[in-house]
């Protein structure tokens, strides 16, 4: 079981933002042929771009979360794989690994593996799109005394009730690992039991000069690099890592 499908449930109570959508909708509508999307989640973005009239194939490795997004677009084909090795028997002109689905790839050897399957998987000149969030070295530095607990988010719920998500993290700049604890609780409507529930996760940052490295020993060609969804350039305040490379 794929540590994912334990938040399967809460994946679009928790991710409910479009603000990305247009971009990828932009780049499938320039591009030419089919589009696959690597760890898809529920299809958050998969499904708008199918919405749109794209042929698109979504690939993420939890079960649950497929299930998921099955039940929102019949027009996606769903695939339960693992970015590194799953095999599709077709190729696309657009790849897109979106909202930090490259950091879920733990070591530079698994993030190589996943580009160069990524590859394998385009059509001659198509294009892979990465985005990732970009951290500051301020963002990234412990506080004297450990962690501390931080207040993510909040979602009002259908029928009155309440997701708050609250965290701990924790970076090792040494292997550029950071590991979270996630917190959630439920609350239903008025009078209903609160529910909570804790989660585990590891993501490997990067940084831009490291993955054009990778990208380009992975056999792509960079073509543009962005600090955002409005093709700004990247900068050190930027919140977003945006990579366009082709193969």
């Amino acid at each position: 079981m794929s540590e994912y499908d334990l938040l399967a449930d809460l994946y679009d109570l928790e991710y409910v933002h479009g603000h990305d959508v247009p971009f990828w909708l932009a780049l499938a509508g320039r591009e030419n042929g089919p589009v696959v999307e690597w760890g898809a989640g529920t299809g958050r973005i998969a499904v708008p771009l199918a919405a749109a009239g794209h042929d698109v194939t979504a690939v993420e490795v939890s079960g649950a979360m497929v299930e998921r997004g099955g039940k929102k677009a019949g027009a996606v084909e769903w695939v339960v794989g693992d970015m590194r090795t799953a095999k599709l028997d077709r190729r696309y002109g657009l790849a897109v690994c979106a909202f930090n689905s490259f950091l879920c790839l733990l070591s530079v050897d698994d993030a190589l593996a996943f580009l160069r399957n990524a590859r394998e998987h385009l059509e001659p000149g198509g294009l892979l799109g990465i985005e990732v969030s970009a951290f500051s070295p301020e963002e990234l530095a412990e506080e004297p005394g450990g962690p501390s607990l931080r207040h993510d988010l909040t979602r009002d719920l259908p029928g009155g009730g309440r997701l708050d998500r609250f965290s701990l993290s924790r970076y090792d700049a040494a292997t550029q690992l950071m590991q979270m604890r996630l917190f959630y609780e439920v609350s239903g409507a008025p009078g209903e039991q609160k529910s909570s529930r804790a989660h585990d996760l590891e993501i490997r940052l990067t940084n831009r000069d490291e993955l054009l490295l990778m990208l380009r020993l992975a056999g792509f060609y960079v073509e543009a690099v962005c600090g955002g969804f409005d093709a700004e350039p990247f900068t050190a305040g930027s919140d977003h890592l945006v990579v366009l490379a082709r193969r």
